[in-house]
């Protein structure tokens, strides 16, 4: 099988089509099964080598050529491989003290058109790591559910799934995608004129225009970055449901909308490594771990950790706690500080952690500003409880906050309403019982709580 891997055609076996020039595998469902890059190349070269066992070592030369790699890393890619092949995962067999081998009997296929562009859409501007299983996720609500919305906390990276899974939802016959984005501009024009400027339409058509310029069209529609217009989005999208059965919306904030029909997704943290753990293969998988790296490598292409600096990779991504915008940030110090001076800046992570990408938006370019856009939305109670609530240790009942916010004039009633709006803000997360602030939030409430008056 050594020359199936010419570019005009694609690989079959076992119900799925592989495409290795795309890093993809085809499922017989439909399903798009991305692959990372060095598990495309261990693909390959089990294939290639045609029934044959290869060992670790030839693997390890093949996908890491020139390089001193752990054989941990080689049974990650084995690892990930199987997961994606799932009921067709016995092809890829272990053989003891020997190695692997790929078992599955392969066709040559012709290469299937590439995925369209989604007019209407945005092209994401960096590759979306750790994501797959929340993309498999929201596409399976929104075959059910007309409106979804991506909820979660300052840089958890919603816009960027959204996009990612507007761009591969399957859509009906006719049906077109439309980007509407809702930030500072949004606010201005209204959420009503920001949606027929995303579809053409002229700016000042009001909503019974609108709805009756869409009437029955077949529509997704993005609503990226709700949050500060929340009670506008709730408004339209209650009348584009009803008046509009052809419309589906995918919106993304860092609150729910309470819309009629809404349903929410909680966009999660990027999985991280338990303390401690300095073995590199578990370090590896780790999704947390692998955008650290790949965003290091973006800004240095000669940055290769070795096993002690992995680990210290792992912390950082543990004290940020998955925060995709936190990682990404903290990656991009490490070209001018090195890894050991990025961790040790962690202690005043909101000065260290800025500098993002100039073309993002402003809000988005330092962990202050992408707070700071929370902060301004909270009722003015709700901000003082958020500083107060810093001193606290990262998890808290609500019994330990109405007793430190006694002293303060707050009853039980204010606390209990605070909490719950700063839960539905992502300040908080709750946990069976009790409260979670993630570092970066605590970092800024503690700042704040120093301009707040003493009592």
């Amino acid at each position: 099988m050594e020359n199936c891997f010419s570019g005009d055609h694609a690989l079959a076996f076992g119900g799925y089509t592989f495409i290795p020039q795309r890093c993809e595998l085809l499922a017989e469902d439909g399903r798009c099964i991305a692959l990372g890059f060095r598990a495309t190349l261990v693909l390959q070269a089990l294939i290639a080598a045609g029934g044959r066992i290869l060992s670790q070592q030839e693997l390890l030369a093949q996908v890491w050529p020139g390089q001193d790699i752990h054989e941990g890393n080689l049974r990650v890619q084995i690892a990930a491989l199987r997961k994606a092949l799932a009921g067709a995962r016995d092809m890829i067999r272990t053989v003891a003290g020997r190695g692997y081998l790929f078992s599955g009997r392969v066709r040559i296929a012709a290469l299937p058109a590439a995925p369209a562009v989604r007019c209407g859409l945005p092209l994401p501007v960096t590759a979306m790591i750790g994501r797959e299983e929340d993309v498999a996720i929201v596409l399976q609500r929104l075959a059910s559910e007309r409106m979804l919305t991506l909820a979660g906390c300052a840089g958890i990276g919603k816009t960027l799934l959204a996009l990612s899974v507007a761009h591969r939802l399957p859509p009906p016959d006719g049906a077109e995608a439309r980007w509407v984005e809702l930030d500072a501009a949004g606010a201005v024009q209204g959420v009503a004129g920001a949606i027929a400027a995303a579809l053409a339409l002229p700016g000042s058509t009001p909503l019974p225009g609108l709805l009756r310029l869409i009437g029955a069209r077949r529509l997704l529609l993005v609503l990226d970055n709700c949050e500060h217009v929340a009670a506008e989005c709730s408004r339209v999208a209650d009348a584009l449901l009803q008046h509009c059965p052809g419309v589906t919306l995918l919106a993304t904030s860092r609150q729910p909308l309470l819309a009629g029909g809404e349903a929410v997704y909680r966009v999660p943290p990027l999985a991280v490594p338990g303390e401690g753990e300095r073995e590199a293969a578990v370090l590896a998988a780790c999704s947390a771990v692998q955008l650290f790296l790949a965003r290091a490598r973006g800004a240095d292409s000669a940055f290769a950790p070795d096993a002690r600096t992995l680990a210290v990779i792992g912390a950082i991504c543990r004290r940020l706690e998955g925060i995709p915008l936190a990682i990404e940030l903290a990656a991009a110090r490490v070209s001018a500080l090195g890894v050991d001076q990025t961790a040790a800046g962690l202690g005043d992570m909101l000065r260290l952690l800025r500098g993002g990408r100039r073309t993002a938006p402003a809000r988005q370019q330092t962990l202050r500003a992408a707070l700071d856009w929370s902060y301004v939305l909270l009722p003015e109670t709700a901000r003082a409880v958020l500083c107060r609530l810093a001193a606290l240790p990262a998890c808290f009942t609500l019994e330990a906050a109405q007793e430190a916010l006694r002293p303060h004039g707050l009853d039980a009633a204010q606390v209990a309403g605070s909490l719950a709006s700063l839960a539905a803000h992502s300040l908080l997360v709750p946990e069976a019982g009790r409260y979670r602030m993630l570092a970066t939030t605590r970092a800024y409430g503690m700042e704040r709580a120093r301009h707040l008056p003493t009592r």
